[in-house]
């Protein structure tokens, strides 16, 4: 069982957001599952929607702190690595958060939305290292 059940988080770019996660997420091992003109919602294979964002209600500067969990630090580091491709901001790098526990492997990002987006994992006992395979971000899906 895990500890969050699902998320809802206002965004005033649907489109731009959904770009954003549909590869954040896919790199987690989730992919979009729920698409509306006003909401979007992400899953893990087999699993109910627990990620949403929705169309701000309230359109301006918000902060959201959300956590998703991953499996291992190499996926921390490839979501890290699509951030930068993407032009995200790097708020704390990926490394390990022993204040929090002593395998507590994060890294810390702004999202699109101004989101604060970590993505964490059980860090194992091999170091992660960083891929060699450059992340090319995928195009924004053109307006029809």
């Amino acid at each position: 069982m895990t500890l969050l059940d699902h998320v809802v988080l206002q965004v005033d770019d649907l489109n731009a957001i959904g770009d954003w996660y549909d590869q954040v997420v896919s790199l987690a091992g989730g992919a979009r599952t729920f698409d509306t003109p006003t909401l979007i919602g992400y899953a893990l294979p087999g699993q109910p929607a627990q990620l949403f964002f929705s169309l701000a209600t309230d359109p301006g500067g918000r902060q959201t702190h959300l956590a998703l969990r991953v499996e291992d630090e190499t996926t921390v580091l490839l979501v890290h690595e699509l951030a930068i491709a993407l032009g995200g901001e790097i708020l704390h790098g990926p490394r390990l958060w022993p204040e929090y526990a002593p395998d507590y492997y994060a890294v810390f990002i702004r999202d699109p939305a101004g989101n604060n987006l970590e993505l964490k994992c059980q860090a194992s006992t091999a170091r992660p290292t960083l891929s060699t395979q450059p992340i090319t971000p995928a195009r924004p899906s053109q307006p029809n």
